[in-house]
């Protein structure tokens, strides 16, 4: 067994000896006892070991076998490599241990040191704001100290927004990047330390200079309306402080002069205004304290104005509407002028609000179409021109040329159909198309609208339908009291001249046919009227509906629900007038029907005659009129169903036209005998032809018993002088109530 005594530190050496009882005694030397180093040096140690025969040994540095990068490294043959960044505390401790008896230690003390000298380049600068500048920084040093560098500016490293950013590029070079403001003061110090030895630096003296020019970019600019334009000002601005932008000096601007707000710490949007400004410049400012800087702004505009239609002739005192079309624009006011007098006048014609009778003028510029009255008379310069004048704008306009004329025809309306029987609405719509035709004017358009056809009564609003700017009307979902709507055309001409049909809904009364509809005054027997339509209540007086002639209820039997029957006596036809005739249904409140006219004509029995011949084949501009069935005086229509010759008493039935010879001279006498209702020999028969009544075939009538009721026997006195042709026979009744039986009788 071997025993090792404690290690002392020998005179004269370094080295541990291990002794005590036995044998060996281990120590270990090292050589040399101390050194000094610049990082990156070597130094080579040699180590002694006695006592035992393994005389190799364990190097460590600062208690780490074999060292570290930062206490140094050393080679198991003891050579030691210094660090290349110097330690705290600068200095090592190296240790050598054997291998055999690790307890026999020895170490020494190295100590670190640098002769550093940092430098930077360049060692002053001058930078713009927000501009950049390159620095380099060089090391020199014994030894092989780290080059690399560490950057800062004013001590912080890296920079910061408000002295400058630097960044590393590489171990010693950087890029310095100015803030966007100088800062106060305006010098900084860009430092480079060395990584090797913190104390070791260089610094370079930075001034940091305002590259703004106080200007605004662009300086100036065309704006169109409603379009932006951005602007940037160049200050040299104290930190915290802000730009304020104005238009003319009203900061933010208006909408008259268009608006500007901030979209960076440097830039403005500048909207231009819906119309243009007079003048139509503006400024732009940008402050920011003392310092100010402009910019000027043109507006423009690509307005384009249209006025429809481009064209029209006026007869004098005729009106026709215009409207104009703008584009490019949000703002669709104009004024109108004609021939360059705003809103016209008397002599050159007017321009009214549309719809307005008398004519009222714009008060102002307006996006709604007009009317243009012609004046009274043409005017000095003929045709007119009708001009759209931009508010946006008032440079952009667009006209109409008006050719006004003085031969002037009567202007008029009429809707068809006149008359119109709709179902109501319901979950369907009820529809129905009119048409409205005007006259007298090149301007046939025209304004619908709906009303009672009653003043005072029925309906009123959306209970009366609606009709739209085509002229298609809309039934109301329930029949009005009284059950009559009027459509109403009005003339865009001319808004005093309207035209109208009648609607009655048949879910109420309507009186669709009256019989008769009409008769010649003096009437001398009283006769029954019969209305027909639909929703009648059946019954007699007190019961079912009641005939109201002029609003007065009359002795009435209606036997269906779609015909009642009263009587009008002699007093009620004695003058031309026009009755009003109504069904009143028995409901409460009552339910009116629509209101039909019966008309009382003034009594006239003459003809007109329209002769032709060969020099003369047609005419032109004649009325002619056609006498339709009736029941005037009579209890059905008169009408003739069958005729034929009369002979012995006996009526033989043919076909018409009857066939009667004239002799070649003197007269002669023909029968023939006629069947129809209502017929009697106390009514007047007379045969077209020339001259008054009787004309050239003068008749008699009389009765003819034991035939069929009805059947009259007329007595034709035929002459060598009666006219050959195709003759019609006009019955008349004593109260002028007139049927007519077409081509009858040939004369050859």
């Amino acid at each position: 067994m071997i025993y090792y005594s404690a290690a002392v530190l020998m005179a004269g050496c370094a080295g541990i000896t291990s002794s005590g009882p036995g044998p060996a005694v281990v120590t270990v030397t090292v050589q040399p006892l101390q050194a000094s180093l610049f990082l990156g040096q070597t130094q080579q140690f040699q180590v002694t070991v006695t006592g035992t025969s393994d005389k190799s040994v364990t190097w460590s540095v600062g208690g780490v076998a074999g060292g570290s990068a930062a206490a140094g490294t050393i080679s198991p043959g003891g050579l030691y490599t210094a660090p290349n960044v110097l330690s705290s505390p600068p200095s090592v401790t190296l240790t050598a241990s054997s291998n055999a008896h690790p307890e026999a230690t020895t170490s020494v003390t190295i100590t670190l040191a640098d002769d550093i000298v940092v430098g930077i380049l360049p060692p002053t600068a001058t930078v713009s704001t927000e501009a950049g500048q390159a620095f380099t920084a060089n090391i020199t040093a014994s030894g092989a100290p780290s080059t690399a560098v560490t950057w800062s500016v004013n001590g912080v490293a890296g920079g910061n927004s408000s002295l400058g950013m630097i960044t590393s590029n590489g171990n010693n070079a950087a890029l310095y990047v100015a803030p966007a403001v100088p800062p106060s003061p305006s010098t900084v110090n860009v430092t480079a330390t060395s990584v090797a030895d913190a104390a070791k630096s260089a610094t370079a003296i930075v001034t940091v200079a305002c590259s703004a020019t106080n200007s605004i970019s662009p300086p100036s600019a065309t704006v169109l309306l409603t379009q932006t334009q951005t602007f940037t000002a160049s200050f040299c601005l104290a930190a915290g402080a802000a730009i304020v932008w104005d238009v003319n000096g009203i900061i933010g601007g208006n909408s008259t002069l268009g608006t500007i707000s901030p979209t960076s710490a440097s830039a403005g949007l500048y909207t231009a205004p819906v119309d243009l400004p007079s003048p139509t410049s503006v400024q732009v400012h940008a402050s920011s304290g003392s310092t100010a800087a402009s910019a000027a702004v043109t507006l423009a505009s690509n307005i384009g104005v249209a006025v429809s239609p481009a064209s029209a002739t006026l007869a004098v005192s005729q009106r026709r509407s215009f409207a104009a079309t703008l584009t490019n624009t949000s703002d669709t006011a104009v004024s109108w002028l004609v021939n360059g007098v705003a809103n016209g006048s008397a002599a050159l014609g007017q321009i009214c609000q549309a719809g307005s009778n008398p004519c009222v003028v714009p008060a102002g510029p307006s996006s709604a179409g007009i009317d243009y009255l012609a004046p009274s008379a043409t005017p000095p310069t003929n045709p007119v021109s009708v001009a759209a004048v931009s508010r946006a704008d008032p440079s952009k306009s667009g006209s109409a040329v008006v050719s006004i004329t003085s031969v002037v025809q009567p202007l008029s309306v009429a809707v068809a159909p006149l008359y119109a029987f709709l179902p109501p609405s319901s979950g369907t719509l009820s529809t129905h198309q009119f048409y409205a035709g005007v006259t007298g004017t090149g301007d046939t358009r025209v304004t619908w609208s709906v009303q009672s056809a009653v003043g005072g009564q029925g309906c009123g609003g959306a209970a009366c339908g609606s009709v739209d700017s085509n002229g298609v009307f809309t039934a109301p979902q329930a029949a009005p009291s009284p059950n009559a709507i009027s459509i109403v055309a009005t003339s865009a001409a001319d808004p005093t001249k309207t035209g109208s049909a009648t609607i009655a809904i048949t879910s109420g009364p309507a009186i669709e046919v009256l019989l008769p509809s009409s008769v010649m005054a003096g009437a001398v027997g009283g006769f029954p009227l019969v209305v027909q339509g639909v929703n009648f209540v059946a019954g007699s007086d007190g019961v079912g509906s009641s005939i109201l002639v002029n609003g007065t209820a009359r002795g009435t039997s209606c036997q269906t629900s779609t015909s009642c029957v009263t009587a009008l006596n002699p007093a009620d036809v004695q003058s031309a007038a026009t009755l009003t005739v109504q069904v009143q249904n028995p409901s409460s409140p009552p339910r009116l029907s629509n209101p039909v006219p019966f008309v009382i004509l003034p009594f006239d029995v003459s003809q007109g005659v329209i002769t032709l011949n060969s020099a003369q084949p047609s005419a032109s501009g004649k009325d002619i009129t056609v006498a339709e069935p009736t029941t005037a005086a009579v209890s059905s229509p008169l009408d003739v169903d069958f005729d034929g010759p009369f002979t012995a008493g006996t009526c033989e039935v043919e076909g018409t036209p009857l066939i009667v010879t004239r002799p070649s001279s003197g007269s002669q006498l023909f029968g023939i005998c006629i069947h129809g209702n209502g017929l009697d020999p106390t009514m007047t028969y007379a045969f077209t032809g020339p001259g008054s009544p009787p004309g050239d075939i003068p008749v008699t009538a009389s009765a003819i018993a034991g035939l069929f009721p009805n059947t009259i026997e007329l007595d034709l006195q035929i002459s060598s002088t009666t006219t050959p042709g195709v003759r019609t026979l006009f019955i008349t009744s004593l109260n002028n109530d007139r049927a007519a039986a077409s081509g009858i009788l040939e004369v050859k």
